[in-house]
């Protein structure tokens, strides 16, 4: 089976448009300009996790229930909605819903997308994924940058209400491409149905509680918990920095035009390390690879921190540089940490469990994001990063050292069901 056939041009069609997040790429600057401090901006930040948190597991259970692919298009039906409300939006409020509406249409996507994909690989080419997986994700990087050359164009020439009903166009697309996926819906009833048998024998339908005992069945393995929670906390800081890093590239003095030009070159410059993340997995291992390379992410956010801010040209090349990095390093761990973890899971409860890693991140955005903001209104943005950085270097170092204690072998027994 070719690691391009006709399942995986979808999937990178697929993928193309989930990417072209056209607004992305300048919100937090955007939220500045209209007069939000940085603390209200980490409040919408934290209702759009809540909202996050809170919709992960049900939409990871309605995925295995009723299709990866039905999860994947009402997601991007609902983030056209979430789009046309921004649009809209005359009041703090209305603004809190359009948040909280798009995490649903993330929900809606994280698990069942990765799960439609490592299932789409018969048993003898699991061992691929992690490649196949630097593929798709460098087709994302290629949307994200086509998506801030497109912003970076808007902004300068018309209203930046134009990013939003591209984004509902590219939604609706992304909808119909969702519907296009194969998926062997039969093969993995059947799997649910051996899932469940053992909590449940006569209900091989169970219900929303049996799929929840299933998911805390499966999270007692310690390397699968670790995994999650290691990637939720590196990533969530991962992420909080490169927003945040809009406004620090500002305060830096880099022209506000650069800015979405920034973003733009950094997943540019991920496109080939992502494609080749397997051979980090190869080189050093599974486990190795996840865990150890995810200390390179805290370091570079505390470094971007670290680095004064009116430094004149060398700080500024500086921060630069380590904004790209920073963006290079979270896609490149993104398919070894996606590997490691399905690797881990059957195939009857994937997406719910893969869902319950992305409810892992909202809980850390929601300590993570609104700390970086509520420091950087009192002593500086810088600061915040350094602060987050420490933290999170705090909180991972057990988790990281378990991983590393675990046997780092290419590739754990196949799990099913």
């Amino acid at each position: 089976m070719s690691i391009l056939d006709g399942s995986h041009r979808g999937a990178h069609a697929y993928m193309l448009l989930f990417s072209l997040r056209f607004t992305e790429v300048i919100w937090v600057v955007y939220l500045r300009e209209k007069g939000f401090s940085y603390a209200s901006i980490g409040l919408f930040e934290t209702i759009f996790h809540i909202a996050s948190f809170s919709s992960e597991v049900p939409t990871g259970i309605i995925a295995d229930r009723w299709g990866r692919k039905t999860s994947l298009f009402l997601g991007r039906v609902v983030a056209a909605i979430a789009a046309a409300i921004m649009l809209f939006a005359r009041s703090w409020a209305f603004l809190a819903v359009s948040f909280a509406i798009h995490a649903v249409s993330y929900t809606c996507h994280s698990g069942a997308f990765d799960a439609l994909l490592y299932d789409s690989l018969p048993d003898e080419r699991k061992s691929s994924f992690t490649r196949l997986m630097g593929r798709i994700n460098s087709t994302a990087l290629l949307g994200t940058s086509l998506a801030g050359v497109a912003a970076a164009a808007l902004i300068a020439r018309v209203s930046l209400d134009y990013l939003y009903w591209a984004s509902i166009m590219v939604d609706a697309m992304a909808a119909v491409a969702a519907l296009s996926l194969p998926e062997d819906l039969a093969a993995r009833r059947a799997a649910r149905r051996d899932m469940l048998a053992p909590a449940a024998p006569s209900a091989a339908a169970g219900g929303f509680l049996s799929d929840v005992k299933a998911l805390l069945r499966t999270l007692r393995r310690r390397d699968l918990r670790n995994l999650l929670l290691l990637w939720g906390a590196v990533s969530a800081l991962g992420t909080s920095a490169i927003f945040y890093g809009q406004s620090l590239l500002k305060e830096s003095l880099v022209p506000l035009s650069l800015v979405p030009i920034a973003s733009t070159l950094g997943s540019l410059l991920a496109i080939v390390p992502t494609r080749s993340a397997y051979r980090i997995e190869e080189r050093f291992g599974q486990l190795r690879a996840a865990a150890g390379g995810s200390f390179f992410i805290p370091a570079t956010v505390l470094a971007m921190g670290l680095v004064p801010g009116k430094a004149g040209w060398p700080g500024r090349a500086a921060v630069v540089a380590l904004y790209l990095g920073l963006i290079v390093l979270q896609e490149t761990m993104y398919p070894l940490f996606s590997d490691a973890v399905n690797t881990r899971t059957g195939s009857a409860n994937r997406a719910t469990v893969l869902s319950s890693g992305s409810m892992m991140f909202s809980v850390s955005m929601m300590v993570t994001f609104p700390l970086i903001g509520f420091v950087g209104d009192r002593i500086g943005l810088h600061w915040g990063m350094v602060a987050a950085a420490a933290l999170t270097t705090l909180c991972l170092a057990p988790m990281a050292a378990s991983l590393l204690r675990e046997r780092s072998s290419r590739k754990p027994s196949s799990l099913q069901g």
